[in-house]
């Protein structure tokens, strides 16, 4: 064969070896990992999560997103790298207002290490909305996992958990969140089934009016609330003139009358001189006697809230809870029971505390 006339025939070793240049080339080139989805390679990050399902959506270090209710699909680990998503300057636009910074789409979702902005500061303020939160799981979705993550400037929740009969929520560990005061939770759970909360650390949540830092809360009787575990939290709750003391750090509440099962509160670290008690547990005033089993709060350490009308543990209305093994220093009551069934109270140490243990008209049922 030749190529041009009068050169010489390329002996076909040549021919072979010049066909696979190319071919090596390309090879030196690494391939992107067919599992991962880099944010950067999509216009947006929503089409970059369009793509990510069942696989690893990658945001790049250290960016800001301007985002709302950004959807992750079924089985995506998001990886954040220190990226923060934020909520848009001036997107208030009512009182009843419900949307979210991103919200979990489907089960088998990890969220780890991005940053959530708010934006509290940068909203009308009359047109606050307790419905507004950085991260929202709503749905029959099962084995999410928030972690690792920084929230900021929070509106209304930190993190939204109404998972009904859904198992498998893990809220931890290494997340922190705070607030100047304003915000509704730090962590709402609604209803789900083996939800952890735990290894964060809430630093000035909660607004007046608003239940506690980590709220456990069915809304309506149907709603399912069993086996969750809340431990290991530091609640900072900070230090602000009156009328702001009004909230709690952790508190269980029964409002809806749910047969909630194995409640746990235990190991949280809960201090400020903000906080009336450092664990409230509250039914419905009046009656009827709240139907939850098994609400145990133990072994925590509550110091550094005041003396004052403050309580180490609180039992209100028509519910019951043992209260056992805990820490309480300072309080003018170590635990206070109204209207409500105190259990198992052994172990506990009261160290400055006015009163230990009140029983004020206890019911039983």
């Amino acid at each position: 064969m030749k190529i041009f006339t009068g050169s010489r025939p390329i002996p076909r070793r040549s021919m072979l070896a010049l066909a696979s240049i190319p071919l090596i080339a390309a090879q030196r080139r690494p391939p992107r990992d067919r599992g991962t989805v880099f944010v950067t390679d999509y216009a947006t990050p929503q089409a970059a999560a369009n793509a990510a399902v069942g696989k690893r959506l990658v945001f790049p270090a250290g960016r800001t997103y301007t985002v709302t209710s950004l959807s992750i699909p079924a089985n995506c680990y998001v990886e954040g790298n220190g990226t923060t998503l934020r909520f848009p300057d001036n997107s208030a636009t009512s009182t009843t207002q419900n949307d979210e910074i991103l919200k979990v789409n489907g089960s088998g979702v990890t969220i780890d290490g991005l940053n959530f902005d708010g934006n509290s500061k940068n909203q009308n303020a009359s047109l606050w909305s307790q419905h507004r939160h950085c991260v929202r799981i709503e749905g029959a979705f099962a084995n999410t996992v928030v972690k690792n993550c920084k929230m900021t400037n929070i509106i209304g929740d930190g993190v939204l958990v109404y998972t009904q009969t859904s198992a498998g929520t893990r809220i931890g560990p290494n997340n922190t969140f705070s607030a100047d005061y304003d915000n509704r939770q730090g962590v709402s759970v609604i209803s789900g089934t083996d939800v952890k909360v735990f290894g964060n650390t809430f630093t000035n949540c909660t607004r007046t009016g608003m239940p506690a830092p980590i709220d456990i809360e069915p809304n309506v009787s149907t709603d399912v609330l069993r086996d969750v575990e809340v431990y290991g939290n530091t609640i900072i709750g900070g230090s602000t003139p009156s009328p702001q003391i009004t909230v709690p750090g952790i508190m269980y509440g029964g409002f809806g009358d749910a047969a909630a099962s194995n409640i746990r509160i235990h190991d949280n670290d809960i201090s400020g001189t903000r906080l009336t008690a450092g664990v409230v547990v509250i039914g419905i005033n009046g009656g009827p006697f709240n139907a939850a089993s098994y609400v145990d709060v133990y072994s925590n350490r509550i110091h550094d809230i005041g003396n004052a009308g403050r309580a180490g543990v609180s039992i209100a209305f028509w519910i019951g809870a043992n209260v056992y093994n805990n820490t309480i220093n300072g309080t003018q009551w170590g635990i206070y029971n109204y209207k409500g069934a105190l259990g198992t109270s052994t172990g506990n140490i009261f160290t400055g505390v006015a009163t230990p243990i009140v029983n004020d008209d206890p019911h039983l049922a």
